[in-house]
């Protein structure tokens, strides 16, 4: 555990470092641009009005902060989990179908480490899902934008359940249940930043949406490549990212764990099931910022809430190294048994 907090605590170092490096150039490339622009300006060369040139430069530090943090933190989580865990399985079914359960996951010894956690194999199937889904067109990336925080309100919910669940079901200690509950406050804050960006998308793309919702006498003359030569307009579309997501809350609420195994497959399975959220919205960003044709502020919005959940992620990676201080004697009844496991069964209540 010392090792893993050691390289969280250099990676948030090292990416201050480098974001603060990456700034000095971004700085000065800002300057020089703001004063260009002011001489082209003055030179009647340049439209007075607009966005200052040479905003962009000024994101370079936090981009490159935020760049060397996920790497970093990733790799630290890699060292961790290779540590303290064996492998587990990386294929389960897609959401949207009856529970059955938790897994089973090859090689695991630890204390719960032979199932697969309910929110881990929910919110896989949201990643491959989310993979695999191609907006048709503009309006529908819009739904995927206004669906963030909704998508995210679910996966907070599961959180927030299991939090309430340690506290008043599960005989485990009551440090847990807040543990817990700073991971749901996390994802909860994450879908709160996550509310700024359908309105932010609106406010930039004012014009564009415009031509959906208020189409002029033959709009479709402006299309770029002659499309909807009828006039025709499309309609609204629902978030592909909300619907993947709710399943997640739904499984969730209908839960209950028959042993505490079960629920320390939970806690371990948080972290991965975070992270699986965040690479979704993580491909939302990453397309919105080489296909989509979107403002560069909607991307960097995106990045601010990817980022969050990585804080939740690695949160997160407390629960179950907290679980196993708090509940030792309880886990070493199954992990060493006194006399065999028939002889520990006699004290069972």
């Amino acid at each position: 555990m010392v090792p893993y907090l050691a390289r969280s605590a250099g990676a948030k170092l090292a990416a201050g470092a480098v974001g603060a490096l990456a700034a000095v150039p971004g700085f000065l490339l800002k300057t020089l641009a703001a004063g260009g622009g002011a001489v082209l300006r003055w030179l009647h060369l340049a439209p007075r009005t607009g966005r200052p040139w040479g905003e962009h430069f000024l994101s370079w530090g936090p981009k490159a902060a935020r760049a060397v943090h996920r790497r970093l933190m990733r790799r630290a989580k890699s060292k961790y989990t290779e540590a303290t865990r064996p492998d587990v399985a990386l294929r389960f079914p897609q959401p949207g179908r009856p529970f059955a359960g938790a897994l089973i996951a090859p090689g695991g010894a630890h204390f719960g480490g032979d199932l697969v956690s309910v929110f881990k194999r929910e919110t896989e199937g949201v990643r491959e899902a989310y993979a695999r889904y191609e907006p048709p067109m503009m309006l529908a990336v819009a739904a995927e934008y206004w669906g963030l925080p909704e998508g995210l309100t679910s996966t907070a919910e599961a959180v927030r359940q299991l939090a309430v669940n340690t506290a008043d079901k599960y005989p485990a200690d009551a440090r847990m249940a807040d543990l817990v509950a700073q991971v749901y406050a996390l994802i909860h804050r994450a879908a709160q930043k996550a509310g700024e960006v359908g309105p932010l998308f609106a406010k930039v793309h004012e014009h564009d949406l415009r031509r959906y919702e208020e189409p002029r006498n033959g709009e479709h003359m402006w299309n770029i490549l002659e499309r909807r030569q009828d006039g025709s307009f499309g309609q609204r579309q629902p978030s592909q990212f909300v619907a993947v997501c709710q399943d997640i809350a739904h499984v969730y609420a209908r839960y209950e764990p028959g042993h505490m195994k079960q629920v320390a497959a939970e806690y371990e399975g948080i972290p991965d099931g975070i992270e699986n959220v965040a690479a979704a919205v993580n491909l939302l960003q990453v397309r919105s910022n080489d296909r989509y044709p979107v403002d560069k502020a909607v991307v960097d919005a995106i990045a601010d809430i990817h980022t969050l959940l990585m804080q939740a992620a690695s949160a997160a990676q407390e629960l179950m190294p907290n679980f196993r201080r708090l509940h030792a004697p309880d886990i070493s009844r199954h992990e060493a048994p006194r006399n065999g496991e028939e002889g520990e069964a006699m004290w069972d209540a």
